[in-house]
């Protein structure tokens, strides 16, 4: 336990520490000149601000705001975009695998080669065409399934979620059965095998646990680039979401206090499935 919390914590500060040397990059370029003075003045300025984030203010049509509580109602918009997406994401591909994994191998060979195609379609069209296909649907029919924007007061969740969970469930769903292909070779399914059991049963009991715990692995990459993919939903969908509050208020300090606020509840949730995963096989995981 204290190894897992001083490896955790080591891990946690340099995070800490490498997104304040971020927060300040701006300041070091002046033109295509380096002002290593003003960097340092400004990492200066932004620590204090930091440290004591309810005395950070925002100017808003030139009046000076106090940034919080205003600045959590994005930052909760976003984070529920976000974990909502990539729950629904690792859910159905997961399932999706399972089904397709009782397929056929040359029916899978296929199924692979179709999702690696399916990779390289940009994000913002994919979002483009559930938009636009929503707005269809409501112009032939004249059912309003999903709200497209933010207007009003309505907030959409549902179609930015799925939008934003299309491709990371391709991705998913392909290391899935690449993780099953790989577990299958392994020499507890032919003794499962051996034994008589039916190949959803080794699926479902053997080959899917083992595959979840190597999957929590790409769990990190998965994360920070549905985080890049939610900058184009709250442009899409019209989303005032923490990315645009943090565009609207371009400062070093609001910049780095944007990122921590998103980097402070992945790593929490990353760090818990490390710490389950560990205590389930004994093992260390490296993120």
């Amino acid at each position: 336990m204290d190894s897992f919390v001083s490896r955790i914590s080591g891990k946690f500060i340099l995070g800490l520490v490498g997104i304040f040397l971020i927060g300040a990059l701006p300041s070091l370029f002046n033109g295509v000149s380096m002002n290593l003075g003003s960097y340092i003045a400004q990492l200066t300025a932004t620590l204090p601000e930091i440290i004591r984030p309810w005395e950070m203010s925002q100017m808003i049509g030139g009046f000076e705001r106090p940034l919080f509580p205003r600045i959590l109602d994005p930052w909760g918009y976003s984070m529920t975009l976000l974990l909502g997406a990539f729950s629904v994401a690792f859910l159905v591909a997961m399932a999706l695998a399972f089904f397709t994994f009782l397929l056929p191998r040359k029916l899978i060979k296929i199924v692979k080669f179709i999702l690696f195609s399916l990779e390289s379609v940009p994000d913002v069209l994919v979002m483009i065409l559930f938009q636009t296909g929503a707005i269809w649907i409501h112009m032939q029919t004249g059912e309003r399934l999903f709200y497209v924007v933010e207007y009003g007061g309505h907030q959409p969740y549902t179609l930015p979620i799925i939008a934003l969970s299309i491709l990371p469930t391709i991705f998913l769903f392909r290391i899935f059965i690449l993780d099953f292909e790989e577990q299958a070779d392994q020499p507890y399914v032919e003794m499962a095998t051996a034994k008589g059991l039916k190949n959803y049963l080794i699926l479902w009991k053997h080959i899917l646990r083992n595959a979840i715990m190597g999957m929590f692995l790409h769990t990190r990459f998965i994360l920070w680039v549905m985080l890049s993919n939610l900058l184009v939903a709250e442009l899409v969908f019209g989303i005032n979401g923490l990315i645009q509050f943090m565009y609207t208020s371009p400062t070093p300090e609001i910049f780095t206090l944007g990122i921590l606020l998103f980097f402070v509840p992945i790593f929490a949730v990353l760090a818990i499935g490390q710490f389950i995963i560990e205590k389930a096989t004994s093992q260390k995981v490296v993120l």
